[in-house]
């Protein structure tokens, strides 16, 4: 939003930062930012103004400020009133009155899905073959228990809930309601996508994208579901196959030389994490390694129960939309597996 008397205003109380150009000695940018604390809560809003471009950011977790975590969540369609009640307190705590909220044009869009599995064996066991895909033409960072894909328009992640939860937050509320928020994100693989202002106007067709545009669950929903199966689960085949039945599909659609290239292939890029470190490291060309992907899902490759077990039963539960996942999750009571 821009409001010329607030950034003003602003001014005297944010945090100055600056960077300037160690050659030219010119200044390339110029923010003024805090963190302050709202909602019953007392929950992070991060604020920031700038002059250039001129504006007034806001920046937060809906679901920490309503229901002072991010274990539940909330659905789109709740964000009018949370930004009802947002557009209030911000008023009283900087004793100004800002334009109105359904007005402020949505830059950034932080939108995810809970995948509640049946333990947390299951829920790690998951997050192993989520961490064992690739994704062409973004970055990768791997850790314990999360994998991004990072990109310049969009972000996607996998992230074992229950690692993250007691690491960050559960401290932070009391312990009886943190205990049995903790039980229920130990079960939880979380899918979230980061889309920035690039990729909003993509989808909504339009160059300002308001609140209004956003407050669809069906809306929200197809974009997850384009992020996880057109971009994600592009080039895997979810079907169950042996090893014996995926050599008898390449052998049968190409020659044999080339059949025994993709198979082996096959086997080095989804099931040896050494190997596969070495191909994106160089050892096969992007272009090889994207034709090879392509030739396997073009004749139906799917993955070897033989080499990973549990992989189809996970498989059938890591969809959208599916009937494992819950919002309100302490409206639900915990059953003991």
């Amino acid at each position: 939003m821009t409001d010329h008397a607030l950034i003003d205003q602003l001014k005297n109380t944010l945090m100055r930062f600056r960077k300037d150009d160690l050659k030219t000695g010119k200044m390339e940018f110029e923010f003024f930012s805090s963190n302050i604390e709202l909602g019953s809560y007392h929950r992070t809003v991060a604020i920031k103004a700038t002059e250039n471009p001129v504006g007034f950011f806001i920046e937060f977790s809906a679901p920490k400020y309503a229901k002072g975590n991010n274990v539940e969540m909330i659905y789109p369609h709740e964000l009018p009133k949370i930004m009802a009640q947002l557009y209030e307190e911000l008023c009283t705590h900087m004793n100004h009155k800002l334009s109105d909220f359904n007005l402020w044009p949505v830059y950034r869009l932080d939108i995810c899905y809970n995948w509640i599995l049946k333990d947390e064996n299951e829920a790690t066991y998951a997050m192993d073959f989520l961490r064992r895909i690739d994704y062409p033409r973004k970055k990768k960072y791997t850790y314990d228990t999360s994998v991004m894909f990072k990109g310049s328009a969009y972000t996607i992640k996998f992230y074992a809930k229950g690692p993250e939860f007691q690491v960050h937050d559960f401290k932070k509320l009391e312990f009886e309601r943190a205990a049995s928020l903790q039980l229920w994100a130990n079960r939880i693989v979380r899918f979230e996508v980061n889309l920035k202002h690039a990729y909003l106007r993509q989808f909504f067709l339009s160059d300002k994208i308001f609140l209004n545009d956003v407050i669809g669950d069906d809306t929200i929903l197809e974009i997850l579901q384009y992020y996880l199966t057109e971009k994600v689960f592009k080039y895997l085949n979810t079907n169950a196959m042996t090893d014996e039945s995926i050599k008898q599909i390449l052998f049968n659609n190409f020659t044999k030389m080339k059949a025994t290239r993709l198979y082996q292939f096959y086997k080095d890029f989804y099931f040896n994490d050494e190997m596969k470190s070495l191909f994106l490291q160089g050892g096969l060309n992007r272009s090889t390694i994207y034709r090879y992907k392509t030739d396997l899902k073009r004749v139906g490759i799917g993955i070897s129960i033989e080499r990973l077990p549990e992989t189809k039963n996970i498989l059938e539960k890591l969809v959208i939309p599916s009937t494992d996942t819950r919002f309100d999750l302490l409206d639900y009571q915990i059953l003991e597996a």
